[in-house]
């Protein structure tokens, strides 16, 4: 399941989402509605980073916005499952829709909290990793090369975009300027820890 994590803050994740929007050869969905809502598509920036700017029930601020990427002629058409919930523990919904396909590519987009900034992530079903849980008819009805294909492509802007590395996670620049100033990037660069920069040639 080949997968790019990376450090990103919203104004890093505009620049991927531009790119994303404007190569228009993907539909971006979220990963699950809200209770009995219907499910998302995103047709900007500026709807995804919305996200960010909601709560919780809690009254928590949303710090990561998860989304699903359909890549066009990459497989049958797009169809939300509705999930059935228990509305004992859901605040008394009874359904949410949830983006699923063998291959649709994740991209989960994360954002500070006041003390850390989780990894963002990228990943999807090789033939061989669905092989072994999926039955050969609905892999049939993909085609994993388009989907490796884009998934390749946006993985290297994802790099193009960044200013070093901690590790092999591609680091971006509002998330570098976040560790500046005191927050930790996890899950394996707590602050107490001096990063290992590897510079890229987009280091400034």
């Amino acid at each position: 399941m080949p997968n790019c994590d990376f450090y990103g803050v919203a104004a890093d994740h505009k620049h991927v989402l531009e790119w994303l929007f404007s190569e228009a050869t993907c539909d971006v969905y979220e990963l699950a509605s809200d209770y009995e809502a219907p499910l998302r598509q995103f047709k900007s920036p500026e709807e995804v980073l919305l996200q960010f700017k909601k709560t919780y029930t809690t009254g928590r601020s949303r710090d990561a916005a998860y989304l699903q990427l359909y890549v066009h002629g990459a497989g049958p058409s797009f169809l939300p499952r509705r999930v059935t919930l228990n509305p004992k523990a859901c605040d008394g919904a009874i359904y949410k829709f949830n983006a699923e396909g063998w291959g649709l590519v994740q991209l989960y987009l994360s954002a500070p909290t006041a003390t850390k900034l989780e990894a963002s992530h990228t990943n999807h079903h090789s033939m061989k990793s669905a092989a072994r849980i999926a039955t050969a008819s609905d892999l049939n009805e993909w085609d994993f090369k388009v989907i490796q294909a884009f998934s390749s492509k946006l993985n290297r802007q994802i790099k193009k975009l960044s200013v070093g590395n901690l590790g092999s996670r591609p680091v971006l620049d509002g998330a570098r300027i976040q560790w500046n100033q005191g927050i930790s990037l996890w899950p394996n660069v707590p602050r107490r820890e001096a990063p290992r920069w590897t510079a890229t040639s987009a280091t400034r």
